[in-house]
């Protein structure tokens, strides 16, 4: 069947869903320079003005930084949703999962500190990461070996859309540990009030990496196999 020029062009929930994803990602630049000098200069100060009642000033910078800091996320939810969106109706089921699951790690996401013990999340999630790398090259050179493809864009493109949104939080989460969490700026006073921080960031990137390796190694499971598996339906496959 040919192609026409309607299937080069995204639909309409997807341009919205586009250009909102663009917009909060340029808030997430901007708010370096709007909003990162005054969080550096809240923790400088220990975390507290040193006043006390009620303080608009706080109240506003505050919901400026929560809203810079999900910003990003909520960004690139928008852009995976927009590409899922191109699809259409074909991976419905499996695009109304991942937002669900995507909204609730942003949540996740935006709590301050996590509980220990961190030694043996960290080994274990590590051991988890490293199966899942092996899984996705080993599965890939599989494939390629037996119809040279290593993926199927319309078999797994939209679990490989997942795990591109973990790899890009992932990503983002590496960058503020050095400009939020004081890394970059290692005065003791940022260092010592940013050190839960730092412990609570580096976590969720280990858990983001686990995300998108997993999803990625589900991306290179042949289509049959993925469809047993996970349940959703996928285009274009025959049983």
């Amino acid at each position: 069947m040919a192609i026409t020029d309607s299937t080069l062009t995204p639909s309409k929930p997807g341009r919205v869903w586009l250009v909102i994803g663009f917009s909060l990602l340029i808030y997430a630049v901007l708010g370096n320079w709007l909003v990162l000098p005054g969080y550096r200069r809240f923790l400088e100060r220990g975390g507290s003005d040193g006043g006390v009642g009620f303080d608009l000033g706080l109240i506003w910078g505050a919901t400026r930084t929560i809203l810079w800091m999900l910003s990003f996320h909520l960004g690139a939810l928008c852009l995976a949703i927009a590409a899922l969106a191109a699809r259409g109706d074909e991976i419905r089921a499996f695009r109304r999962w991942f937002t669900s699951g995507a909204a609730l790690w942003i949540i996740l996401w935006a709590i301050p500190t996590l509980p220990g013990p961190y030694v043996a999340f960290f080994a274990a999630t590590g051991i988890a990461i490293l199966s899942a790398i092996v899984a996705a090259f080993v599965t890939a050179m599989a494939n390629a070996a037996r119809d040279g493809s290593f993926f199927s864009p319309f078999k797994s493109g939209h679990w490989l859309i997942a795990s591109f949104f973990f790899f890009a939080l992932a990503t983002w989460d590496m960058c503020g540990l050095g400009s939020v969490g004081g890394i970059l700026h290692p005065t003791e006073n940022v260092r010592s009030a940013s050190q839960s921080l730092v412990v609570a960031q580096t976590t969720k990137l280990i858990v983001e990496l686990a995300f998108a390796w997993g999803l990625l190694a589900i991306a290179a499971i042949p289509d049959k196999t993925v469809r047993r598996i996970s349940g959703f339906p996928m285009p274009g496959s025959r049983v």
